[in-house]
This record gives C-alpha cells, sequence and structure tokens, in this order.
C-alpha cells in the first residue's frame, strides 16, 4: 500500500528534475551538451509503468520547454554580445573545436530562415539537438519578439515531448512482457543445453566402451 505513493513522488520528482534539465538546455548556453531528449524519454518509460500519467509527463515536458526558450530569449537580450553564440563570439571562442563546428552547422540553416520564417525556423529547431539552446538566442539577435518565436515553439514542443513520451511510454509498457519472453528463453536454453550436454556425454560414453569379442 506504501509502495505506490512513494513511486508516485518519486516520479513526480523525476519530472520536476527533468523539467528544470529541459529549461537549461533551452535557457542557458550549458544546454548544448545536456542529454534532454534522452531524458524524456526515460519520462515516458517511467510513464509507460503506470507511476505517472503521459498526458501530464508530456505536458509538463512541454511547458518546461515553452519556458526555456523564453529564458533563453530574454537572456540573449541582455547579454553585452547580443547573446550570439556563434564561431567567433567571446563565449564559443573557449568551447572546444568540435563544439564551434557543431554550432556553425546547427546555427547557418536557421539564420537563413529566421528572417524569412521566424515561426516555422523556430518549430524546427525544436527537434534538432543543439537548435533547442541556440534558436531562441538567434531570434533574439535577429529582432524576432519572443511572442512571434513562441507561435513555433510551443506547438512544436507539444509534438515533440509527445512523440518522445508515449514512445518511452510503450516501451516501459512491454518491459513486463520483454523480461519474461527473456526469463522463458533462457530456461529453454538451459534446458536445451542441459539435454545436449546429456546426450554428447552419453555418446562419448559409448564410444568409450571396449569393442566385445
Amino acid at each position: 500500500m506504501l509502495a505506490e505513493p512513494a513511486l508516485g513522488a518519486c516520479a513526480l520528482a523525476a519530472i520536476a528534475v527533468v523539467a528544470l534539465v529541459l529549461v537549461a538546455e533551452a535557457g542557458l548556453l550549458v544546454g548544448v551538451v545536456l542529454p534532454a531528449g534522452s531524458l524524456v524519454l526515460g519520462l515516458g518509460v517511467l510513464a509507460g509503468t503506470g507511476a505517472v500519467s503521459v498526458p501530464l509527463t508530456a505536458l509538463s515536458v512541454t511547458v518546461a520547454t515553452v519556458l526555456g526558450a523564453a529564458l533563453g530569449h530574454r537572456l540573449s537580450l541582455h547579454r553585452s554580445d547580443g547573446g550570439l553564440p556563434t564561431a567567433g563570439g567571446v563565449v564559443s571562442r573557449r568551447l572546444p573545436a568540435p563544439a564551434r563546428r557543431l554550432i556553425d552547422r546547427t546555427t547557418a540553416p536557421w539564420r537563413e530562415a529566421i528572417g524569412r520564417r521566424p515561426v516555422w525556423a523556430a518549430a524546427t529547431a525544436q527537434f534538432v539537438v543543439g537548435a533547442r539552446t541556440l534558436a531562441p538566442r538567434l531570434a533574439a539577435t535577429a529582432g524576432v519578439p519572443v511572442a512571434t518565436m513562441l507561435r513555433g515553439t510551443a506547438p512544436a514542443a507539444l509534438v515533440w515531448s509527445s512523440a518522445l513520451v508515449t514512445s518511452g511510454a510503450f516501451a516501459g509498457a512491454a518491459l513486463p512482457l520483454v523480461r519474461d519472453v527473456v526469463t522463458a528463453a533462457g530456461i529453454l536454453l538451459v534446458g536445451v543445453s542441459g539435454g545436449w550436454l546429456l546426450l554428447l556425454r552419453r555418446a562419448r560414453s559409448r564410444a568409450n566402451r571396449p569393442a566385445r569379442p
């Protein structure tokens, strides 16, 4: 009786922790290296066990993602370098060369699209690792209002979070079945191996018997 409330409390705590990571992913430059997608998928697995509802998990992930994007946009407006972490920027010069190349590759298409179709660009960035961190800063630098950016970010975040959480939930729900199948396969393998070894031992025993005159 006490296990279910404890499990529910742990699930809510996990959602809170992942929500903070998602806010940091879009709100802070360190978000480039945060494993946000994997954590959301893990929440889905947890939801698949019944510890917390799938809709609540997806909604929490969506809200945290949108808040992180808004935070990143706002912070970028107050940065002395415009908040744009390009390869020649002050911040990115402290990054390793592979990270700078990743930033350049990620931001290049978004830079081209932000002026023409900012809503579409914001929505697309939600599905690209690294772009979720850099997109709000690029939008702020390009003069795109936060409300315009969120018109693309919010629905895309809902689709992104729902897809990951649902996929994880299906995987989590299938865990007991996978466990039973693996257990049955292990028992079958042990039985077959034991029978084979027994037959092999008998065959060797017959081969070693002296021939009768």
